[in-house]
C-alpha cells in the first residue's frame, strides 16, 4: 500500500470514527479504487490527489455535531478555508486533497453550509445525478457509499463537454474505456433511459466523438 492510500484509508478511518461515512458518497477517481473490491479484474490508475465526497443531504445527521476537522487534523492533515469562497478543503502533504460537494437543487447555490460539520462546501449541478444512483461497497472492514460504476461512467459522459481543467478530459475518457469493459451494459442502458434529455444528448455527442459503443 502506498503512503497516498495509507492516507486515503486514515481518511475513511476518521469518517467511520465521527460517524460521517454513512451520510457521504465517495465520488471522482477515488471511486474507482473502491471499484475494484466490486468489479473482477478491474484495476484503478490512480493518478490524482483529489478525494472528493458528495454530502448529498445537507441535514443528516439532524441535530448533530461532527468534530471531523479536529479528527482529520489527528490524522495528519491541514484545514485551510478559501479566502473569497469560505470553502473548506483538508490537505494531506503531498498526498491528497480532500473536499466536500453538495448538490446543487433549483436554483442552486455556489457554496453551501454543511451545519454537522460546520464546513462550506462548493454545490455542483453535474454531480446530481450521481446520489441517485448509490451502491454500498464493503472493503477494509468499512462500508462506502460510491455511485453504481454505471452511473459514474455516464456523469463523466454527460459532464465532459464542459469538464473543467482541459487536461482531464483526457482521464476521463481512458477511465470511461476501462470500466466499460467490466460493468453491466444493461444496466447502464437502464439508468442512461432515465436521466435528462440534456445529459443524454451530451452522452449520445461524447459516444460519438471518441467512438465509445455500448
Amino acid at each position: 500500500m502506498t503512503e497516498q492510500q495509507m492516507a486515503f484509508w486514515d481518511t475513511i478511518s476518521a469518517f467511520h470514527d465521527e460517524g460521517l461515512l454513512p451520510h457521504v458518497m465517495l465520488i471522482g477517481s477515488w471511486a474507482e479504487y473502491i471499484y475494484q473490491h466490486h468489479l473482477a479484474d478491474f484495476q484503478a490508475n490512480l493518478r490524482t490527489r483529489d478525494v472528493d465526497f458528495l454530502y448529498p443531504n445537507l441535514y443528516r445527521p439532524k441535530n448533530q455535531r461532527i468534530e471531523i476537522v479536529k479528527s482529520l487534523e489527528n490524522k495528519g492533515f491541514m484545514y485551510m478555508v478559501d479566502r473569497l469562497s469560505g470553502v473548506g478543503k483538508f490537505i494531506k502533504e503531498d498526498y491528497l486533497v480532500l473536499e466536500f460537494i453538495t448538490l446543487a437543487l433549483g436554483k442552486g447555490e455556489p457554496v453551501n453550509t454543511i451545519p454537522s460539520l460546520n464546513i462550506k462546501a462548493e454545490g455542483m449541478r453535474e454531480v446530481n445525478m450521481l446520489a441517485q444512483f448509490p451502491v454500498d461497497i464493503e472493503c477494509n472492514g468499512f462500508v462506502i457509499t460510491v455511485p453504481e460504476p454505471e452511473a459514474y461512467i455516464l456523469q463523466k459522459l454527460s459532464a465532459y463537454p464542459t469538464r473543467k481543467p482541459e487536461y482531464k478530459k483526457e482521464k476521463d475518457i481512458q477511465a470511461v474505456r476501462e470500466l466499460l469493459q467490466h460493468i453491466d451494459l444493461d444496466r447502464l442502458k437502464q439508468i442512461l433511459s432515465t436521466i435528462t434529455k440534456k445529459a443524454q444528448k451530451n452522452v449520445s455527442a461524447v459516444q460519438a466523438e471518441h467512438f465509445i459503443e455500448f
